[in-house]
């Protein structure tokens, strides 16, 4: 996938005590879009554009990967009652501004911790905290265990060749990649 064409899923937030706040509408629609991205692997990218969890940009490579993908996600009633899908936008031959890599940062699980004592597990909510990383709070359908999805955003340049999203659509560390 290369990222040429994009569309970005608003996401109108609510006034204090009414309705629901943006982050947990942008991992509502995270969710939906990973059920997407899985069904379609390596055909769409996510970036966070301007304010935190104001909307969510994917990325594809054709105008008909944005069709499939809003295809199959316009009806979801957390996408149709708490999203707009803005219309699709091509990135411009010879972009030059700024290019951003999204990656999820990892905190292992109390059981996955290497360390006996949970020093890693601590050590990296630490980092996270620190560094002011947004995050997504999601929960794993398989297992139903509630998570937060962090992420790094780093500079980038644009892709050389070919980019491959994982299912959420970020860039993973043996495939780097970064997004306008």
């Amino acid at each position: 996938m290369r990222p040429e064409h994009y569309v970005t899923i608003e996401i109108p937030g609510s006034e204090r005590g009414c309705g629901f706040p943006r982050p947990v509408l942008a991992g509502a629609i995270l969710r939906v879009l990973h059920g997407a991205f899985r069904q379609y692997p390596g055909k769409f990218a996510l970036a966070l554009p301007g304010d935190l969890f104001s909307g969510l940009r994917v990325f594809g490579q054709t105008r008909a990967d944005l069709d499939l993908l809003v295809t199959s996600i316009d009806s979801h009633p957390v996408i149709r009652d708490y999203g707009r899908i803005g219309y699709p936008r091509t990135i411009p031959p010879g972009y030059s501004g700024p290019w951003k890599s999204y990656s999820r940062f990892r905190i292992p699980t109390r059981k996955s911790d290497r360390e006996p004592d949970g020093r890693l597990r601590r050590a990296r909510i630490e980092k996270a905290d620190q560094e002011k990383l947004p995050f997504f709070v999601l929960s794993s359908t398989s297992s139903g265990q509630r998570f937060s999805l962090y992420l790094e955003v780093a500079e980038g340049t644009a892709p050389a060749g070919e980019c491959l999203p994982d299912s959420y659509g970020f860039s993973v560390a043996s495939r780097p990649f970064a997004l306008p």
